[in-house]
């Protein structure tokens, strides 16, 4: 009767110790799959970073380009910045009298608006394709471990 109460116990011992190594290296699995996992979410937590500091960087250039637009305007007007448009100039009165008397070539008051809009866009324009070219290429780097 003894016998076949120690042979039950080993028995019950030996299942007991198989499925605790079960268990443990099922555990250690899983520990392993969450350190991959966590690194994983450490690297794309980085991109992320990575991607609204340049979209902040490109944001703001944006802003300038937009808040420039009526300084260029005043320097414009002012006399502080020239615009050079290829033009030919009429003289002023249609007798050849040998001598110049046509006025400098200038842009129009409402070309300088027109102008300063088209350098704004150019430039809020580039500053987008800027931006989405250095997300794109944050995008497509392999992440860091």
């Amino acid at each position: 009767m003894v016998r076949y109460l120690i042979a039950g116990l080993s028995l019950a011992l030996v299942l007991a110790l198989w499925r605790l190594d079960h268990v443990s290296a099922r555990a250690d699995a899983a520990t392993e799959r969450v350190g991959v996992l966590e690194g994983q979410a450490a690297a794309y937590e980085q991109a992320l970073t990575v991607r609204d500091s340049i979209d902040y960087q490109y944001q703001e250039a944006i802003r300038n380009a937009e808040l420039s637009k009526p300084q260029l305007v005043a320097d414009l007007n002012a006399g502080v910045k020239r615009v050079y448009v290829r033009a030919a100039c009429v003289p002023a009165s249609p007798q050849p009298t040998g001598s110049v008397d046509a006025a400098t070539p200038e842009l129009a008051a409402d070309a300088r608006q027109d102008y300063a809009a088209l350098v704004a866009a150019f430039e809020v324009v580039t500053a987008q394709v800027e931006g989405l070219q250095a997300i794109a290429r944050s995008c497509t780097r392999p992440p860091s471990k």
